[in-house]
């Protein structure tokens, strides 16, 4: 059985085939397990402080307008829900997913305005309508990132803030892991991105957002099992903790605290343009 995930496949077919990528119910399978439940609850911790340091000197038009995109079962909802109700925030939260399954899940929960079904390719919302955005563990898995993180950056209003998180595979004992004791995860993975800090920073500034840091979380310990079992234990997740603050460039994951910037005229944006303008020239001399 197929248990991977990829951007390429039709979520209903694989939903359809019983494909567990697509099926496994992710909050028991996540929250379920201390370390993965840890993890995600410093996950919200990070996200909340990026909001509030956003949101904390600004007066909304009505409501804060903020997206998850990529939002599975709705982890992560749960979270920002905690974030808005303890700020006390009048938000329209909303989310998209690809697959029908998790969207049918994660409209379950009352806080949120509305989920729709949509690739990341194309959200289905106009253009500057979100004051903050969050997407979580979704870059890595599309070849095309900087055509995604255009379109992210297209439903922002200029100023909005983008929280973008991916694992740190581009890290030394991530390869270490992938090229010499689990090889076997590149034949399985359908990763096709594997940052680093930098690699990620450097492609944000390109797509047109301003960076104002990159948190780590966690470390990366370079097999799978051996990191199930270590953070099974409060003392072993304490220790990944006190590592990842002492070998930070070898965090278990990344998480970008970015802005739309003012100026939304990148050199992705230069580059399509004389493409077009080549096009057409050549049009028009034949």
């Amino acid at each position: 059985m197929i248990t991977n995930y990829c951007h390429d496949h039709d979520p209903v077919t694989q939903v359809a085939a019983g494909n567990t990528w697509y099926t496994d119910d992710q909050f028991a399978k996540q929250l379920g397990h201390p370390g993965t439940r840890a993890t995600i609850e410093n996950r919200w911790c990070i996200f909340g402080r990026a909001l509030r340091d956003h949101f904390s000197d600004k007066k909304p038009d009505g409501e804060w307008r903020l997206l998850d995109v990529g939002c599975g079962d709705g982890i992560n909802l749960v979270g920002l829900n905690r974030i808005i109700e303890s700020q006390g925030w009048q938000a329209f939260l909303c989310a998209t997913d690809y697959n029908p399954l998790r969207v049918e899940r994660a409209s379950r929960f009352p806080f949120l305005r509305e989920v729709r079904q949509a690739t990341i390719q194309s959200i289905p919302y106009p253009d500057g309508w979100f004051d903050a955005l969050l997407c979580n563990h979704v870059l890595e898995h599309i070849r095309d990132d900087e055509t995604v993180l255009r379109e992210l950056k297209r439903v922002l209003r200029p100023g909005g803030l983008m929280i973008l998180g991916v694992p740190n595979e581009g890290c030394a004992l991530a390869r270490l892991r992938n090229h010499v004791f689990q090889r076997s995860i590149l034949r399985t993975t359908d990763h096709v991105n594997f940052y680093t800090g930098d690699q990620l920073g450097e492609i944000l500034r390109k797509s047109g957002f301003e960076v104002v840091r990159i948190e780590r979380e966690g470390f990366f310990l370079p097999h799978l099992w051996l990191h199930y079992l270590i953070t099974l234990f409060s003392v072993g997740r304490w220790l990944l903790r006190r590592l990842g603050e002492r070998f930070p460039l070898q965090s278990a994951g990344l998480i970008a605290i970015t802005y739309k910037a003012q100026s939304t005229l990148t050199e992705g944006d230069v580059e399509s343009s004389c493409t077009l303008l080549s096009e057409r020239s050549e049009a028009v001399s034949l």
